[in-house]
């Protein structure tokens, strides 16, 4: 069993532990970039996320938890701004553990529910 919990700019960190292994995974899995997933770093990443906000955007995380064993499994992170109408999915991540069930499309499904719910009309994946 699952639940979502809504994480807060406040309570980013929490998902930086997810975060990493993300990078670590596009970092083997990438066959143009892998010397560059290197050289991210999670503060910078909440640094551009909070300039994003400063400038009228908005930002929704959104973490997936296995209620059975209190991990986090997953997250997905949406920025959109409502007077420009734009939004991005720009973070998604689900642990390896959790693939094949689903969970990863559900992930997608709430940040695109976001986006609709706020009627964000141009979307881009990150």
């Amino acid at each position: 069993m699952f639940e979502i919990a809504k994480v807060s700019m406040e309570e980013f960190d929490r998902i930086r532990p997810l975060w990493e292994k993300l990078i670590e995974a596009n970092a083997a899995n990438s066959p143009y970039f892998k010397e560059l997933y290197g050289t991210f770093e999670f503060e910078i990443r909440k640094g551009f996320l909070r300039e994003k906000i400063a400038g009228g955007a908005e930002m929704y995380t959104a973490v997936l938890v296995d209620t059975a064993t209190g991990a986090d499994a997953g997250f997905v992170t949406v920025t959109y701004n409502r007077e420009s109408s734009q939004g991005e999915i720009e973070m998604l991540y689900l642990r390896e553990e959790y693939r094949g069930q689903g969970l990863g499309k559900k992930l997608l499904k709430l940040g695109l529910s976001c986006l609709d719910v706020h009627c964000i009309r141009e979307r881009k994946l990150c």
